[in-house]
């Protein structure tokens, strides 16, 4: 059974038709890059697959469950998490308070252990903790536990994205353009980052637009444009298709 199936996925907006009879299947430990010209579909797609959309049409189904239509937490709380295209941290907390935030997705107290802060709340917060450190540890930000989010470079805020998307514990990590804005260098350590959450166990699925980046990093590549898929492949057989030259280059390209 494949970790993640996506059939006949539609996204519609009145007549604008975002994505259409979208089929993706997922195996758990791959890392699959989602590409295409800008407008192609590949954002509404993820929104869709997280629930911040609920579809028009079709299926997704996660380790054999049913999800489209599911509330964003539901979600979370499945085993999918994700970053964003633009950065969306809580800018006035810290890097580790941000990262505790997710980890309660995992927290099962309720609300009379806070209130009268019980020992298995103390106890829960202190691994809530712990467990936020070691992310970010793996990350490389955990010196910035205590600088406040917005006070980070560039690239850490980026970093700190992907560390509080790991707090949830996921099976399947879907990330937005996660070298965005980022230099070579910058790039190249983010695609050291992304192998080492693979062997985490983790399955990781990205919208990149550096093809660098997917050629590096991707065992397979899905290819949008105008909203349905045109190719699907390895990266070599993908650059070589005639309708991928063709979305990118334009006909006379």
């Amino acid at each position: 059974m494949n970790l993640l199936e996506v059939k006949d996925l539609a996204q519609h907006f009145g007549g604008l038709k975002a994505i259409d009879q979208i089929d993706l299947s997922i195996s758990e430990g791959e890392i699959i890059s989602v590409i295409g010209p800008n407008g192609a579909g590949k954002t509404t797609l993820f929104n869709v697959m997280t629930g911040v959309y609920s579809g028009t049409r079709g299926s997704i189904s996660f380790q054999g469950r049913p999800i489209r239509g599911l509330p964003s937490y539901k979600i979370t709380a499945l085993g999918i998490a994700r970053t964003f295209q633009n950065i969306r941290l809580f800018s006035n907390m810290t890097a580790l308070e941000n990262v505790m935030v997710a980890r309660h997705c995992r927290s099962s107290s309720r609300l009379i252990g806070p209130l009268l802060r019980l020992p298995a709340y103390k106890a829960e917060e202190s691994a809530i903790e712990a467990a936020a450190k070691e992310v970010m540890s793996f990350t490389g930000i955990l010196s910035c536990g205590n600088d406040i989010a917005r006070n980070l470079s560039y690239g850490n805020q980026r970093r700190l994205e992907i560390a509080r998307a790991l707090a949830t514990e996921p099976k399947l990590l879907i990330l937005d353009e996660p070298t965005a804005g980022m230099n070579p260098t910058e790039s190249q350590e983010l695609v050291e980052l992304v192998r080492r959450i693979k062997k985490r166990g983790i399955t990781v699925l990205l919208i990149e637009h550096q093809m660098r980046v997917v050629m590096d990093i991707s065992e397979r590549v899905v290819v949008l444009d105008y909203g349905v898929k045109i190719a699907e492949g390895t990266p070599q057989e993908v650059v070589r298709d005639a309708r991928v030259i063709e979305a990118y280059l334009g006909k006379g390209g």
